[in-house]
C-alpha cells in the first residue's frame, strides 16, 4: 500500500509539473505578439533602411534588450544582425536557470558548419526561452523584434547595466557608423550584397562566400567564427 501511495504521489507531482510547464510555454508563446504590439505603439525608427525600434537598448554585438519590469527583460537579435546571420542559421540558446554575464558569448549560432556566438547584452538568469524557435528557428530572421525573440532574463543589475548599451540618438549614430563601415567593406566585394541606398540585402549571409561572411561576423558581431566539422 505504501509503495502505491508513493508511486501515486510521484505521478501527481509529475503531472502538476507538466501542467505548469505547459502553461509557461503557452504564456511564452504569446510574448512575440505582446512585443510587437508594444513596438507598434511607438513611432517606427529606421536608419538607412535598417529597423531600429526606439524603445529597445542595443549591444554593439547586435543583440537588443526590451525591458518589461525593473528586473526582467527580453533579448533578441537586431535587424542588421539577423541579416548577417541569415535565413538558414540554427540558434542554440542557454538553458533556463543559466546565469549570464553581460558581454559574454552564451548563444551559439550555427550556419553551414560554422559556429559563431552572440554576445549577451545584460547580466542575469535565464527564466524562459522562446518555445517557438524549436519548431521554427527561421523566426529569428523573419521577425527578430517580436516572434523571433531569444530568451527572457531576470536581472537585479538591469537598470545598472542598461546605460552600458546604446539607446536613442546614440543607437542611431552607432547604426549609421555600422552601415558606413559595412558599405566600405563591401566596396571591393560582390555588389549584389547591397541594395539601393546602401542597405544590406535581407538575406545577406547567402550572398557572401565563406571568408567574407567570417570577416563580417568577426568585425560586426565581435566574435570569431569557428568550423564545427
Amino acid at each position: 500500500m505504501t509503495v502505491i501511495l508513493v508511486v501515486l504521489t510521484i505521478g501527481i507531482f509529475i503531472l502538476v509539473e507538466y501542467v505548469i510547464q505547459r502553461k509557461r510555454e503557452k504564456e511564452l508563446s504569446l510574448v512575440g505578439e505582446s512585443l510587437q504590439q508594444s513596438l507598434e505603439e511607438t513611432a517606427p525608427q529606421v536608419v538607412a533602411g535598417i529597423r531600429l525600434p526606439a524603445p529597445l537598448y542595443y549591444h554593439q554585438g547586435h543583440a537588443w534588450v526590451h525591458w518589461v519590469s525593473p528586473d526582467q527583460a527580453f533579448v533578441g537579435v537586431d535587424d542588421f544582425g539577423r541579416r548577417l546571420i541569415g535565413k538558414n542559421a540554427q540558434v542554440e540558446l542557454p538553458a533556463v536557470g543559466t546565469n549570464l554575464r553581460q558581454g559574454r558569448d552564451y548563444v551559439a549560432i550555427n550556419r553551414n558548419g560554422d559556429e559563431t556566438r552572440l554576445l549577451v547584452p545584460i547580466t542575469g538568469e535565464v527564466v524562459g526561452v522562446n518555445p517557438e524557435l524549436g519548431q521554427n528557428p527561421g523566426l529569428v530572421h523573419e521577425d527578430s523584434y517580436a516572434r523571433g525573440w531569444l530568451f527572457k532574463i531576470r536581472s537585479s543589475e538591469l537598470f545598472k547595466e542598461l546605460p552600458n548599451l546604446l539607446h536613442g540618438s546614440l543607437a542611431v549614430r552607432w547604426m549609421e557608423d555600422t552601415l558606413a563601415r559595412f558599405q566600405h567593406r563591401m566596396m571591393t566585394a560582390n555588389g549584389s550584397v547591397i541594395q539601393d541606398g546602401g542597405v544590406p540585402l535581407d538575406d545577406l549571409a547567402e550572398q557572401l562566400d565563406h571568408d567574407q561572411w567570417c570577416g563580417l561576423v568577426e568585425e560586426f558581431m565581435l566574435t570569431k567564427p569557428t568550423h564545427r566539422g
